[in-house]
């Protein structure tokens, strides 16, 4: 029984070191909810729960990329094709 309670408290650890990480990589402006520094706290006071609420509610969205698609263009609005059927 030792032995998950030593694998819960490094697993604890590991979750708290994590979230910390990224809180004082994340950008002061684009943090939600509440300042680095409440979250700071928050993270090392409320261990497990506070961890999980920075990865879930208190981290950065990361910017969605749209992907680009070519435009299709009909071939009667295509200037390259009717430059190709003015030649022939």
């Amino acid at each position: 029984m030792a032995n998950v309670y030593a694998l819960l408290l490094l697993l604890d650890v590991a979750l708290v070191a994590c979230a910390l990480i990224d809180c004082w990589n994340a950008d002061e402006d684009k943090i939600r909810v509440a300042p680095r520094g409440a979250w700071t706290f928050a993270i090392l006071l409320v261990s497990p729960f506070a961890a999980i609420a920075w990865f879930v509610k208190g981290r950065p969205v990361p910017p969605v990329r749209l992907r680009e698609r070519p435009v299709m263009i009909a071939p009667d609005d295509n200037p390259e094709f009717l430059a190709s059927l003015s030649k022939r």
